[in-house]
């Protein structure tokens, strides 16, 4: 089923882009809400605009005409750099966050994200669906341990859902890490996934939110980084690592290759299709 799915998305989308339809106005009121549905109204609109923009479908030609030659990633990275800017009161916030945490100046870090917590519910979220699997710190280190031999970087920003993985950097004294520990880990989000948190107001949206910019920011000011690109974090955060230092650094994917889409199950992890 998924193969003649992939084969119907693909001759959609050839016969767009053989058409050469220049005018995608019915998108955007799609592109403005941005939301999944499967039974609204709007789900023929979004299948279509989702076909219409795929570059795994259509390649680079539904890339910028000025970034053809320069390829999909560094498209992408380009406009989340060019599109991501933080409000003045939020640049604060992860200024006065690199302070307290005694953020090195002159010296190069590795990004390091864990992800565990509520990705880690069997029932919420199968292999199947997101092509991924929960891993623990030890799984990461090795990764991390070849970047730092290579690159002689012994500083590491963890970002993590996990009081646990925390805990576990004991286990590592080599290395300097650095993670802040107000971030509020566990509770809630060890039994229900987020979105059930968040529509049932077990957690607080905005703090949820704030916290993941950190991340996100946070983790593209370093110098190289390790974790999965079946996470939207960490795609999100190495776009915006390139994009800002116009320079491709060191990473380590433990799962899939990095990807860019929507509405469609373009990425391709050891463990299956997932969307990204």
């Amino acid at each position: 089923l998924a193969a003649k799915q992939q084969q119907a998305h693909h001759i959609s989308a050839t016969s767009f882009l053989s058409e050469r339809l220049d005018d995608k106005a019915d998108c955007i009121p799609w592109w403005e809400v941005q939301y999944d549905t499967d039974d609204d109204k709007n789900a023929p609109l979004q299948e279509m605009c989702a076909v219409q923009f795929s570059h795994k479908l259509l390649g680079d030609g539904v890339l910028p005409p000025a970034f053809q030659t320069k390829g999909h990633f560094f498209t992408v990275s380009q406009i989340t750099a060019g599109l991501f800017e933080l409000a003045p009161r939020v640049q604060k916030r992860i200024e006065e966050k690199k302070r307290r945490l005694g953020w090195p100046k002159n010296s190069p870090l590795i990004g390091l994200h864990v992800r565990l917590g509520d990705a880690c519910i069997k029932s919420e979220h199968g292999i199947g669906e997101h092509g991924r699997k929960c891993n623990n710190l030890v799984d990461f280190m090795q990764h991390v341990r070849k970047i730092s031999n290579e690159y002689s970087i012994k500083n590491i920003y963890l970002a993590t859902d996990s009081e646990a993985v925390l805990n576990d950097t004991r286990q590592y004294p080599q290395y300097n890490w650095f993670f802040d520990r107000t971030t509020r880990r566990g509770g809630v989000l060890d039994r229900k996934s987020i979105e059930y948190s968040l529509s049932h107001h077990l957690i607080d949206g905005y703090d949820e939110g704030l916290g993941v910019i950190d991340d996100l920011f946070l983790l593209a000011e370093t110098h190289a980084l390790v974790g999965k690109f079946t996470s939207n974090i960490d795609r999100v955060a190495y776009q915006l690592m390139t994009g800002q230092s116009n320079c491709y650094r060191p990473y380590v994917s433990l799962d899939s290759t990095w990807c860019f889409d929507h509405g469609l199950k373009s990425g391709h992890s050891d463990f299956g299709p997932f969307w990204c």
